[in-house]
Order: structure tokens, then C-alpha cells, then sequence
């Protein structure tokens, strides 16, 4: 959505092919962005049959759009591996821009180790390769041999009028828990729960500390296992871009990612993490506290809007929530300048160029 902002106000006409239309879309994107739906609506939770017959048919339907529409001035800006897959190698005819949002070796149809596409064509075929973290730019470059380095396009959310302590205005049990929680610090993790991102240690550390402290998750994820912490409140996710009421309510922000094996990214896809989050909370100037990897500490720590630790153990969390208790003005002061700092425009306005 930031990026087709970006778009709009650099002058282009914009169309969207999704497989998701609903009013939430059309409510958050510019009134000139032009939405076609090609497809069924994606599910998870369907056989891996049914996605790959899918996929051949939301294939067919992209590229019959496509050729209906297409000519000299047109771009094509391929959203993810997964658009890839659902494109095909017919991408190196056209002019496109490959953006990847996960750091991925290979495009597969089904499981991590089945036929699938070439990447490394698409790369060199493409007019721009994209990515959203520095790191990640440099690997990328190296897997695919790319002369050029990818361009680097932040996952810094589209601008929005949202400030410090914003009323919830989309959730009900939302706004009553915020209220119930006036004077608390709340430390609070957003995302998904899962081995990639153990919180459990946070919950054991705040369940340990005073009772000026509440630990937040707010996910779709199943969290049973949190339901033993008496000072952890499990909130149901809400959609973008207004869970970021509730985001500008916390005291402190976590970001955690750890190597996962056997899926379809790299595990460097974790360590070079490029989180939205990052975004979503220097805005409003709360301070962040994650582990120590790159991703992370280059961001975190080297801008000093908060901690990484070395180990993520519950005495670790607890000293990382103190130390921002200790230095929360000048934590915010610097998360503020690192959000400020951010010039996606200018990056996206060199994708463009022929």
C-alpha cells in the first residue's frame, strides 16, 4: 500500500490486480488507483492441489489482463515471490521491476524443494531488482551474480494521520482494554506467534517485574500457552493500518526473529529482517527492544532507539525493559529521527527510470 502511494505521487497511472477486493482495499488506497480481482480469493487453508490449480488460473487471468493493457509505457512492478510464481517466466518479455519482500533463493510451486521457476533469469531480465534492507541488497547481488546492486525500498508504512496515544476507533475490546490500561506501560508485541518469534520469555519477565508493566500481544496466531501469565493480555489482530492505534499506546516495542529451517525463504531471511514494526513504532517514538542480529542491531541499537540482547532469557528481558525505562526520552528522540530520516520517494523514483 506505501509503495503504491509512492506511485501516485510520482505521477503514475496506477491498476492493481489482487485476488482480494473488499472495501477495506478501496478504502485505503488513492480514489485514481484502478482495482481488478483475478482469481478466487487466496486461503491458506486449502490443499496444496487446490492452490497449484489455482495458481494456473489466477496465471491466466493476469496475463489475459496484461496483454489487453499493455504497451511502451508500461511497468509492471511484481509484488513478492509469490507473484512471481503466479506470473511465470512470460515476465521476461515485458518490462518489469521484481520486488521481493523475502529473501528468497528460488521461486518453487509446492514445498521448498519442487520445480519451480528460475530466479536467476528473472533477476537479470528485470529493469530494477528490488529489496527492502541493505544486507539483503548485497546477498542478493551475490546469489544472482546482478551487476548492479538491487535498489533498497523501505517497508516503511505510507504516511498516515495517526499520533501518540491515538483513540481506537475500530475495535471495541480494543478501545475498553486501552482503557483499562491507562497508566500502564505496555510492552507489546505485534505479529505473528510462532518458533521464529519466541515471546515467551517477555511474559515470564513481566510477570516478575512491578505492576506499572503489562505485556500486549496482539496477533491472529493461537496463544494458549500465554494464558497462564496473569500480566499478558492476547488481543485479536486488527487490520492495517488501524492496529496502529493500539501500536501508538505502547511503552516499549519488541522485535524478535530467529533462523527457521526447511521453508520456502533463506534463514538469512530472518537475521537480515527488515520489520515494518521498525516503522510502525519509531513513528511514534516508542523505543524497540530486540535480539541481537543484524537486522536489528544495525537499526535498533546503532541508532539508539533502544536494545538488543544477547540472550533471550527472562532476566535479559527484564534488564531491557528497565534500561528503557532508565533512557525512554532519549530512545524516543532517536527512534523519531530514524522514522523521519526515511526517504522512500526518492528510491521509488529511480525504480522508474527508463
Amino acid at each position: 500500500m506505501a509503495l503504491i502511494h509512492e506511485l501516485v505521487n510520482a505521477g503514475c497511472d496506477v491498476t492493481v490486480l489482487t485476488t482480494v477486493v473488499n472495501k477495506q482495499l478501496h478504502d485505503v488506497l488513492p480514489a485514481s488507483v484502478k482495482i481488478e480481482k483475478i482469481g478466487n480469493d487466496y486461503s491458506y487453508n486449502t490443499s496444496a492441489v487446490t492452490k497449484l490449480k489455482e495458481l494456473f488460473t489466477v496465471r491466466k487471468n493476469i496475463w489475459s489482463y496484461i496483454d489487453q493493457h499493455y504497451d511502451d509505457n508500461t511497468l509492471l512492478w511484481v509484488m513478492s515471490n509469490i507473484t512471481v510464481k503466479h506470473m511465470g517466466m512470460k515476465l521476461m518479455d515485458y518490462r518489469y521491476n521484481l520486488h521481493l519482500f523475502e529473501l528468497v533463493e528460488r521461486v518453487t510451486y509446492i514445498g521448498s524443494h519442487t520445480f519451480g521457476l528460475d530466479l536467476t533469469k528473472l533477476a537479470h531480465a528485470a529493469h530494477k531488482v528490488i529489496v527492502c534492507e541493505y544486507n539483503r541488497a548485497q546477498i542478493t547481488q551475490a546469489w544472482f551474480k546482478l551487476k548492479e546492486l538491487p535498489l533498497v525500498i523501505s517497508n516503511k508504512p505510507m504516511p498516515n494521520d495517526f499520533k501518540r496515544n491515538s483513540p481506537i476507533t475500530k475495535s471495541d475490546n480494543a478501545k475498553a482494554v486501552i482503557e483499562q490500561l491507562a497508566g500502564k506501560k505496555i510492552i507489546l508485541y505485534q505479529g505473528v506467534v510462532d518458533v521464529e518469534r519466541p515471546i515467551e520469555p517477555i511474559a515470564e519477565a513481566i510477570e516478575e517485574m512491578s505492576d506499572e508493566f503489562v505485556f500486549m500481544v496482539m496477533t491472529g496466531s493461537p496463544c494458549e500457552h500465554l494464558k497462564k501469565y496473569k500480566k499478558t493480555i492476547v488481543m485479536p489482530y486488527i487490520p492495517a493500518p488501524y492496529h496502529l492505534e493500539v501500536t501508538s499506546h505502547a511503552f516499549v516495542g519488541i522485535l524478535i526473529y530467529t533462523p527457521v529451517y526447511g521453508t520456502f525463504t533463506s534463514p538469512l531471511n530472518s537475521i537480515y529482517c527488515a520489520p515494518n514494526k521498525i516503522y510502525e513504532f519509531s513513528q511514534f517514538g516508542i523505543p524497540m527492544i530486540g535480539n541481537d542480529i543484524p537486522g536489528l542491531r544495525y537499526t535498533i541499537e546503532y541508532n539508539r532507539m533502544g536494545v538488543c540482547l544477547s540472550q533471550m532469557d527472562t532476566e535479559h528481558f527484564k534488564e531491557a525493559i528497565q534500561n528503557i525505562a532508565d533512557n525512554s526520552v532519549e530512545y524516543s528522540r532517536n527512534a523519531i529521527a530514524f522514522n523521519n530520516g526515511d526517504n522512500k520517494a526518492e528510491v521509488v523514483r529511480m525504480a522508474l527510470k527508463r
